[in-house]
């Protein structure tokens, strides 16, 4: 259904002459005869009528300039598809308008994101045969990203990386390469930077650079089990849990991908490995990390000075989470059995 054109002016020959009688007293008090015989009068209504047709014309484009307003809009090099009739220039419009209506200049950093993972916009990456060629060849489909302003995370220096830089905006692209920390080739890297180049502000310098992983292992986590399992089937089903939560394409809470900057906190796992099937309880979990390049650490503690607990890992805004964990980070902790209560008859 095409989309209906706005009435431009929607004046009758009546409003015209009631809206002109009703400017004389102010701009000429001493005309005082309004009849129609009045000369004066009488050209009010000739303007009237004059100005009801104009109307009419304006609201009655030819369709010679809708075709020339489409040109404007589309290129010069545009032409109208199939023979010219109401239906092909109404579609023609429609086409029109939505593809104005698609984003196509990146602005803010929700525009960066959009045009680089967007799977219905005519306007999103990929927009060249180059580009659909690297990914059939292996280099993966962007899935995930991540902009962050004022930040240069394509430069090796890592206090740099930290550090405010005005006028820069950072794209962190995660494709769906089958590797344990995926990102981006430099080849879609280069590809992708082209793309944005033609739709960032001209003050902007933008870099499309793949996430930074944080290594975080898992230790000394140790598992109470249910009666009659095996532990080998815990230890493995706990591991393949722990993985797919921080998967940066599945894990997360929403099984999204585990979200950029998220902290890592000990109380999740707990209640992760809690709701491993066989598993009773759950003790002693324990995560390390390293500390940040400018040697601050990532650990939060909960508790007293005296006596500090650990709460969680920080993970910084451009950081994804890479778990390190093995059937052996989780041990089992024999409980020893209930002690059964004789009752002799009563004397």
């Amino acid at each position: 259904m095409p989309l209906p054109l706005p009435n431009l002016d929607d004046r009758t020959y009546n409003d015209l002459l009631e809206e002109a009688r009703a400017l004389i007293p102010s701009l000429y008090p001493m005309w005082t005869d309004h009849n129609p015989t009045d000369p004066g009068i009488i050209l009010i209504e000739l303007f009237a009528w004059l100005t009801e047709m104009a109307i009419y014309h304006l609201n009655r484009v030819p369709d010679a300039n809708y075709i020339a307003f489409l040109r404007l809009l589309r290129g010069p090099d545009w032409r109208l598809e199939g023979e010219l009739d109401k239906g092909t220039l109404d579609a023609a419009i429609r086409e029109t308008v939505l593809t104005l209506r698609e984003r196509y200049r990146a602005a803010t950093c929700d525009d960066f994101e959009y045009l680089a993972t967007s799977t219905v916009s005519k306007q999103a990456w990929p927009q060249t045969a180059k580009a659909r060629a690297l990914q059939e060849a292996g280099h993966g489909t962007v899935k995930r990203a991540r902009c962050i302003p004022q930040r240069n995370l394509e430069i090796t220096d890592p206090v740099l990386r930290q550090a405010t830089a005005p006028a820069h905006v950072s794209l962190i692209v995660v494709t769906d390469q089958p590797a344990t920390r995926p990102g981006l080739t430099p080849e879609v890297s280069k590809e992708l930077k082209k793309y944005l180049d033609t739709r960032r502000l001209l003050t902007t310098r933008h870099h499309v650079v793949g996430p930074d992983y944080v290594p975080v292992t898992l230790s000394g986590a140790q598992l109470a089990l249910h009666g009659d399992v095996l532990a080998k089937d815990v230890q493995r089903e706990a591991v393949q849990a722990v993985r797919k939560f921080f998967h940066p394409l599945k894990g997360g809470p929403d099984g999204k991908g585990w979200p950029f900057g998220r902290d890592v906190y000990v109380s999740e796992m707990y209640e992760l490995l809690d709701k491993v099937e066989g598993v009773n309880y759950v003790e002693n979990v324990m995560l390390v990390a390293p500390s940040r390049p400018d040697g601050s650490t990532r650990e939060q503690h909960s508790g007293t000075r005296e006596q500090p607990v650990l709460a969680g890992i920080t993970i910084d805004a451009h950081e994804l989470v890479e778990i390190i964990v093995e059937e052996n980070s989780f041990t089992i902790k024999e409980e020893a059995p209930n002690p059964q209560v004789s009752r002799g008859d009563d004397a």
